[in-house]
């Protein structure tokens, strides 16, 4: 190896942990580069620090603690920043509670290949392949523990679209499908088909029935026109509330 890469490979390293700001975990990454200037990034990678390599050890150490400083006061004011949510690292008896019912969270280790999950009366058993590790047991937790509620609550969700279309609406709805979406609680196409977040679920009746009223209105009305917002608050006129409500929740909803 070249001295001159070897030098370099020295100076740049990486740190990586999580920190506790309000009721989010959230992962911080600090690079230690060849370069002279510091900055730091909020964005939906979490934290990230650039430190000169060049610099004395403690002079880096100041400039990581103002930067952390920094980002959580920024996000403490102001979560929706991060644009991000985290993962769930979900315990063997804990109980989660969204839509209504109480989950609880059954974790066994099999000898087998293939990680599965089932939701049996009022629980959610995963069957982990042995053998995993710590990143791919969260990892498949989270996405066995999405497909068990996506299947679970899908026809559920689909009743209470059709409902609430029969009552106001009574356009024509192509397909419903809920999904674990974390850049919007709901979408809706000009061919009638109507995607919803598993994540609005952990919302009282009345704000999941607010987003199913808001994607049901774009059936008449494709954009967020004057004439939408009018038909909406005739439906629900506390719609804004119910806007706020996500608003300020949005980063604790996740699974």
């Amino acid at each position: 190896m070249p001295k001159s890469q070897k030098v370099v490979e020295e100076k740049e390293r990486v740190e990586a942990f999580e920190i506790n700001v309000g009721d989010l975990a959230v992962p911080v990454k600090i690079l230690f580069e060849d370069r002279f200037n510091n900055r730091v990034t909020v964005n939906s990678n979490g934290i990230t620090i650039k430190i000169s390599a060049k610099q004395p050890k403690e002079e880096q150490r100041k400039n990581i603690d103002y930067f952390l400083k920094w980002a959580k006061e920024k996000l403490g004011s102001k979560p929706e920043l991060l644009d991000f949510l985290p993962q769930r690292k979900y315990m063997n008896g804990e109980v989660i509670h969204i839509g209504g019912y109480d989950f609880f969270i059954s974790i066994f280790f099999q000898e087998q290949k293939k990680s599965t999950a089932k939701i049996f009366n009022n629980q959610i058993v995963i069957s982990l392949a042995k053998g995993l590790s710590a990143e791919a047991q969260a990892n498949t937790n989270s996405y066995l523990v999405c497909k068990c509620l996506t299947k679970f609550f899908q026809p559920i969700i689909t009743e209470r679209i059709h409902e609430l279309n029969s009552r106001y609406f009574g356009k024509h709805i192509n397909s419903v499908k809920l999904k674990y979406n974390t850049s919007n609680w709901g979408s809706c196409s000009t061919q009638g088909n109507i995607n919803i977040s598993l994540r609005l679920l952990f919302a009282p009746q009345d704000v999941i029935d607010y987003v199913l009223i808001h994607e049901l209105a774009h059936l008449i009305h494709p954009n967020h026109s004057n004439r939408f917002w009018n038909l909406v608050e005739k439906i629900m006129p506390s719609y804004r509330d119910k806007e706020k409500f996500l608003n300020d929740n949005n980063h604790k909803f996740y699974l």
